[in-house]
């Protein structure tokens, strides 16, 4: 029996991109949707190098919020 297909990450949807201030490293955040049972999630990404993230939230619009206030913290850091 051949092993099962080694599991791939599917790309996230670009939310935007921005060069923080203090070192015009490029940044960017993308959404991704993990079902029902999980919800959305916001990831950031430093020099295309994984940030941080956070998940669970129930609708797509809950998750922009938080990613937009993130935003405007890494911004400035």
């Amino acid at each position: 029996m051949p092993p099962p297909p080694r599991w791939r990450p599917q790309p996230g949807e670009l939310l935007f991109a921005f060069r923080r201030a203090r070192d015009r490293a490029a940044m960017s955040c993308a959404l991704r949707f993990h079902g029902q049972a999980y919800g959305w999630e916001a990831q950031f990404f430093e020099r295309e190098n994984f940030l941080c993230g956070r998940g669970g939230f129930t609708t797509r619009a809950l998750a922009i919020q938080w990613a937009e206030r993130e935003r405007d913290t890494l911004q400035h850091a």
